[in-house]
């Protein structure tokens, strides 16, 4: 199937899809419009954005309904179950360093999940899924904020968090078109037939 013909399979994609784009949005609201946060503040959010990007991803792989035994549907919680983990370290032991370290562990690997699921799903033998071109963009963005976020360890928590939320934001906005380009094309797909 070409990767813009509408499909069934599309319907049950767009709410994850949004949710997970409503997450990065609220999250990047939140770093923009907090003026001073306080470490332990930082951590608590950075840690509430990162365990709800997996419940997102959850529903998300759940929606996809993948074939048993696909590595893409595995490899999808993976990354992100350990950048959850990441994120209770920095709720348990705040501090700048372990904000930036840890904050940059769980971006890359939401980072890596998605482009390894992009490039996955654009196999030949799968066919390509209706996401490929939107995973890879988000793991981009979100591969670039985890590298940078180090470099920005000396200038407080709310320069960690801006960098962060300057990933979100953009993924947020990726996805939110993404969320209403499948219900567009599932309600068209659904007239048609």
């Amino acid at each position: 199937m070409p990767l813009d013909a509408p499909s069934p399979d599309r319907a049950r994609l767009w709410l994850p899809v949004l949710l997970r784009a409503a997450v990065a949005l609220a999250f990047g609201a939140v770093t923009v419009f907090w003026g001073q946060p306080t470490t332990a503040g930082a951590a608590w959010v950075f840690g509430a954005y990162v365990w709800c990007l997996l419940a997102a991803e959850v529903w998300l792989l759940r929606a996809e309904r993948p074939a048993p035994g696909r590595i893409s549907s595995l490899f999808g919680l993976v990354p992100y179950a350990l950048g959850a983990v990441a994120a209770v370290v920095l709720v348990v032991a705040p501090s700048v360093n372990l904000l930036a370290w840890a904050g940059a562990a769980a971006l890359v690997l939401v980072g890596i999940s998605d482009v390894v699921r992009s490039v996955l799903s654009r196999r030949p033998a799968v066919g390509s899924a209706p996401l490929a071109r939107d995973l890879l963009i988000t793991g981009v963005v979100s591969l670039g904020g985890g590298l940078l976020l180090p470099f920005f360890a000396g200038l407080g928590p709310h320069a960690l968090l801006g960098v962060a939320g300057g990933a979100a934001i953009i993924t947020g906005v990726l996805l939110v078109i993404a969320a209403l380009s499948l219900r567009h094309d599932s309600a068209a797909s659904a007239r048609v037939a």
